[in-house]
C-alpha cells in the first residue's frame, strides 16, 4: 500500500501525524427525551438494544428500574428523568436502552443501562458549536449544542449510586 492514509473506526488519520478533518470532532449520539436532550460521547456506549424485561429490585429507589439481562449479565437499568426529578415513564414502556461503560466498574456489572424512548443519532461535535449553561447539577453537565440546551449524564456518579442500591441487600 502506497497510501498515507489509514482508516480506524471510519476515521481518517494520517499516518504522518499531521491532523486530519475529523481530529477536533468527538463521535457522539443524541437522544431525545420528553422535557431535555443528552448527549452521549460514543466511546461510553457500549450497544444499543431493545428492552425485553426488568426484573423489579425490592426496596430500591424510584430511580432504579430493575435489572435486565443483557449478554448473560444482570444489569442495572437506570430511569434517568427520576434522577433528575422529571416527570418519567415507567421502565416497562421504555422501547430501548442504552447500555453504557461503568467507567470505574465498581458495581455488580461492568455496566449500565439507560431506558430511552427515541432511536440516538450519531453526531460529530466540534468544540466551537459547544457552548457552557449556568445550570449546574451533580447528576449532569448542561450545555448547549448548536443554541439547544443538552445534559450529558454523570456515569461515575450514576455507577456509584447503582453500586450503592446493589451492596445494600
Amino acid at each position: 500500500m502506497n497510501q498515507n492514509n489509514n482508516v480506524i473506526h471510519g476515521v481518517e488519520a494520517k499516518k504522518s501525524g499531521s491532523s486530519s478533518e475529523h481530529e477536533n470532532k468527538i463521535r457522539c449520539l443524541t437522544l431525545n427525551f420528553f422535557s431535555y436532550k443528552m448527549l452521549l460521547p460514543n466511546a461510553s456506549v457500549a450497544e444499543v438494544t431493545e428492552l425485553k424485561s426488568i426484573e423489579p429490585k425490592l426496596g430500591a429507589p424510584e430511580w432504579f428500574g430493575g435489572l435486565m439481562t443483557w449478554r448473560e449479565q444482570a444489569v442495572p437499568v437506570i430511569i434517568f428523568e427520576k434522577i433528575m426529578n422529571i416527570n418519567a415513564s415507567k421502565p416497562q414502556q421504555y422501547r430501548r436502552v442504552l447500555i453504557l461503560n461503568a467507567p470505574n466498574n465498581k458495581g455488580c456489572s461492568p455496566f449500565i443501562a439507560l431506558g430511552c424512548q427515541s432511536i440516538p443519532s450519531l453526531t460529530l461535535i466540534e468544540e466551537e458549536r459547544v457552548a457552557a449553561t449556568d445550570t449546574k447539577s451533580e447528576q449532569a453537565v448542561h450545555i448547549k449544542l448548536d443554541g439547544e440546551n443538552y445534559i450529558i449524564p454523570n456515569i461515575s456518579l450514576l455507577e456509584s449510586m447503582v453500586s450503592k442500591v446493589m451492596w445494600n441487600d
